[in-house]
C-alpha cells in the first residue's frame, strides 16, 4: 500500500508541474491514500472552484473526475495514466466555498490498451455523506 502512495504522488507531482491546469486548480489536493485500483484524496473547496451561484463549478469537476481516475490507473504502478476517450459526470448534489470535498478513483478494469474508471465527489454535513459528483472516464493506456 505504501509503495502504492508513492507512486501515485510521483505521478502526481509530475503531472502537477507538467499542467498548469492542474496547478491552478489541484495545487492543494492531498491523495492520503493508494491501494491498487483505489486512490482517496480530498481538497477545500475555494473560490476559483465555484460557479457564479457559488457552489461547485463542473469545470472543476470534470477535471477532478479527469485527475482521480488518472491516479487511480497509477495505483497499478503505471507511469503514464493514459489519454481521454471518453468521461461522463453526473451531477447529484453540491458542495460550496469552504467545503471539504473527498475524492475516489477506482479502477474497474486496466486492460492491454484501456482504463476504465469511476469517480465519486461527496461532501459530509452534519455526519452525513452525501454524493456530489459522480463520473465515469475510459481512457487509453498502450504504453
Amino acid at each position: 500500500m505504501a509503495s502504492c502512495l508513492v507512486n501515485v504522488k510521483e505521478v502526481w507531482d509530475r503531472q502537477r508541474k507538467n499542467s498548469p491546469i492542474y496547478a491552478l486548480l489541484l495545487e492543494d489536493i492531498e491523495v492520503y491514500h493508494a491501494e491498487t485500483g483505489l486512490i482517496k484524496a480530498r481538497l477545500l473547496v475555494k473560490s476559483l472552484h465555484v460557479n457564479s451561484k457559488g457552489t461547485l463549478h463542473g469545470t472543476l469537476s470534470a477535471c477532478v473526475v479527469d485527475w482521480a481516475s488518472g491516479m487511480a490507473i497509477a495505483s497499478h504502478g503505471a507511469t503514464s495514466t493514459g489519454v481521454s476517450t471518453d468521461m461522463s459526470v453526473s451531477f447529484l448534489s453540491t458542495a460550496k466555498e469552504g467545503d471539504i470535498v473527498e475524492i475516489e478513483g477506482r479502477t474497474g478494469k486496466v486492460g492491454k490498451t484501456l482504463a476504465f474508471t469511476t469517480v465519486t465527489i461527496s461532501k459530509e454535513t452534519e455526519g452525513k455523506r452525501t454524493i456530489v459528483v459522480q463520473g465515469s472516464h475510459t481512457k487509453y493506456v498502450r504504453q
